[in-house]
């Protein structure tokens, strides 16, 4: 093959390729896949001339790793429409792990409230609800279970309690093995499995932001209206759900924030690869 200075730039060939190759396409992403093809191999080049190859051999090099222009033209196509079907995978995938972490939310939420239940008692966590009447049959039943409760309303509340603390922790276990579970189905490498990715990062954090801000600011205000309203009785139900809530609102918010002002900085990735969240 020809030095420099008899044939064109290998680079500058390459690129004038791909114009053609993706001229039906959308130009946007035309352009987008030039700009990072181009510096992907520029880079590539620069590497190897510094191992001791010509300028000409190593934009040569460069473009033969890279692939040829048809190929990556039309995968970056194929990347910039989604079918459906993958879009139902990231949609199932990305609601699968914000099920996962709310639930570990949950869980954390329930071991708060054990705290609080044995640092102030079960009307702190449980209440029973304006004119609730309790019957013969109930009480007969939470009194079977708690045979030491000093009367009904007390057997009725240690049952309320538990279930305010362990199905809490009970659904932050399954969430923990949901994540636990995604986490090994996104190990594999199996092609169904590769379809299976997440929606963009900052469709998943913004959505989780607004759903844990919601939670935690409607926790918040029962909280606070069992306070203010029961003398306290019940809040601690609310109370030990809005600070992780509001805290996983505060971390999901932060990631956002890192979301929208990390292209800006960093800069689009090479050709070829993909971002995940």
């Amino acid at each position: 093959m020809s030095e420099p200075g008899e044939q064109a730039s290998p680079i500058e060939v390459y690129l004038d390729d791909l114009v053609v190759a993706g001229r039906d396409g959308d130009p946007r992403q035309l352009r987008h896949l030039l700009a990072e093809t181009e510096a992907h191999l520029r880079d590539s080049a620069a590497v190897a001339e510094a191992s001791g190859l010509s300028v000409w051999a190593a934009e040569t090099d460069a473009v033969v790793r890279f692939g040829p222009a048809d190929a990556v033209c039309h995968a970056d196509q194929a990347r910039g429409r989604p079918t459906y079907r993958q879009l139902l995978h990231e949609s199932v995938w990305s609601l699968a792990l914000l099920g996962g972490v709310g639930a570990v939310a949950v869980g954390v939420s329930g071991v708060i409230a054990a705290m609080v239940r044995a640092a102030a008692g079960d009307r702190v966590v449980a209440t029973a609800a304006p004119g609730q009447v309790l019957t013969a049959s109930d009480c007969a039943r939470w009194l079977a279970a708690e045979p030491h409760a000093a009367s009904c309303r007390a057997a009725a509340l240690s049952d309320w309690a538990n279930e305010t603390v362990y199905y809490r922790i009970a659904v932050g276990i399954l969430g923990g093995l949901t994540l636990i579970v995604l986490a090994w189905l996104r190990s594999r490498r199996g092609p169904t499995l590769r379809s299976m990715a997440l929606l963009p990062a900052l469709t998943v954090d913004t959505a989780a932001f607004i759903l844990f801000l919601l939670a935690g600011a409607w926790t918040l205000g029962a909280g606070i209206d069992a306070v203010l309203i029961a003398g306290g009785d019940g809040s601690g139900q609310w109370f030990s759900a809005a600070p992780v809530a509001l805290g996983a609102a505060a971390w999901f918010g932060w990631r956002m924030l890192e979301d929208l002002r990390g292209p800006a900085q960093q800069g689009p990735p090479p050709s070829g690869r993909r971002v995940t969240a």
